[in-house]
């Protein structure tokens, strides 16, 4: 077994060996890392993939797949990586192509990247790589612990299982912020509930330093404060830790607006990379079959999030059901479905809900479909295919 040196080490010790379902969880996690980057290396270097045609964007930037080469850190390097590990070695700009600059991604995930550096000796994709993975073991620690405290019906182990399985969970040990932020989310909603509200609160604002979804967690954050503590209570002063909760994303528009002098920089960069808060038509049209699966895809686990979402506010939790269907609503606000499937990711009552599933064969079609999804994206992902 692992041992842990120092006072936090040795409280970390007693923990895993009082919880076996933690001890279970972090295990799968291991195991699962495991095996998605051995075969994520295989298929990679099995297959000889043209370049993706299902969006004509990717056409017009020249974005083909990479050469095939064995070298396990690389291949956690894709798409939005670029922009993470540009943030880290590089800091903030604007003088990306066609006005496409890094200045949409949140700096607390690139900031971890930069500060874990020198533990990678200097490789930024392995830093990245390391944070990600980290965080994902936190987060299935923190799976537990909310499944343990919060829903003693459910296995703790269970929801941790489903999000391994979840059809884009390779980019939870990719170089993007998604591991991170769902640890946030966890921890957030489990102080929440505990009302320590200003835990909770301090725990929000990093997640709203991480993804512009963060501030999303505010609607949770005040259901939970105002089923505590009564509708009441938002008048007084026990209201001000939820203050902390958009804080990061605010800080974040703050240094947009001192260095660039826009406050409302995020917003007008985003337009420039599609998220116009407009639909057009033109974005539907069937143009191939590779297109028509993506958008299959992604309308299917759209209806998936809303169904779950309804449902989980009557069997799991309001504030749980109204925090996705919020999240989903705002994100298809912005005039596009795609990135939905790696979006709802994110969205941890989803595993929950799955968890909850009592039928043997409900849950095995569950995973069985979602193990298939999750290696059809892989061999996607690492060919520069997109993956939403």
């Amino acid at each position: 077994m692992v041992t842990f040196s120092g006072v936090g080490g040795s409280r970390l010790q007693r923990l895993f060996q009082a919880n076996p379902a933690m001890r279970r969880g972090v295990g799968m996690v291991v195991i699962w890392l495991i095996i998605v980057n051995g075969f994520a290396l295989i298929a990679f270097n099995r297959l000889n993939l043209g370049p993706d045609n299902a969006f004509r964007w990717i056409a017009r930037a020249g974005i083909t797949p990479p050469a095939r080469n064995w070298g396990i850190v690389d291949i956690h390097n894709r798409w939005d990586s670029y922009w993470y590990l540009d943030i880290a070695q590089k800091g903030y700009y604007l003088r990306g192509e066609k006005g496409i600059a890094n200045v949409v991604f949140f700096p607390l995930y690139p900031f971890l990247i930069r500060m874990t550096a020198p533990l990678a000796n200097g490789n930024p994709v392995l830093s990245g790589w390391m944070v990600s993975c980290f965080f994902l073991v936190l987060s299935s620690v923190m799976m537990v612990r909310l499944a343990q405290r919060f829903h003693p019906d459910i296995d703790p182990v269970l929801p941790v299982m489903f999000l391994l399985v979840y059809p884009t969970a390779f980019i939870l040990n990719a170089v993007y912020s998604e591991s991170l932020f769902l640890f946030l989310s966890l921890s957030m909603v489990y102080y929440a509930r505990e009302q320590k509200f200003l835990i909770a609160g301090i725990f929000a604002a990093f997640a709203s330093a991480t993804r512009i979804a963060g501030v999303f967690l505010c609607v949770l954050l005040l259901v939970e404060f105002i089923q505590s503590q009564g509708l009441k209570s938002i008048f007084t002063r026990r209201v001000w830790p939820l203050a902390l909760a958009p804080s990061g994303a605010f800080g974040f528009f703050l240094y947009h607006w001192i260095a660039f002098g826009d406050f409302f920089l995020y917003l007008k960069i985003q337009y420039n990379w599609g998220r116009d808060f407009d639909f057009a038509a033109s974005d539907y049209i069937m143009r191939n079959s590779p297109y028509w699966i993506n958008m299959a895809n992604d309308l299917f686990f759209t209806a998936l999030i809303i169904v779950i979402g309804t449902l989980a506010m009557k069997r799991l939790r309001i504030s749980y059901g109204l925090y996705m269907l919020v999240s989903m609503g705002i994100a298809l606000s912005t005039g596009t479905f795609l990135a939905v499937t790696r979006y709802s990711m994110m969205l941890f009552p989803i595993y929950l809900m799955a968890a909850s599933i009592r039928s043997v064969t409900g849950r095995g079609a569950w995973m069985l479909t979602s193990v298939l999804l999750l290696a059809l994206n892989i061999i996607s992902f690492l060919n520069h295919y997109w993956v939403g």
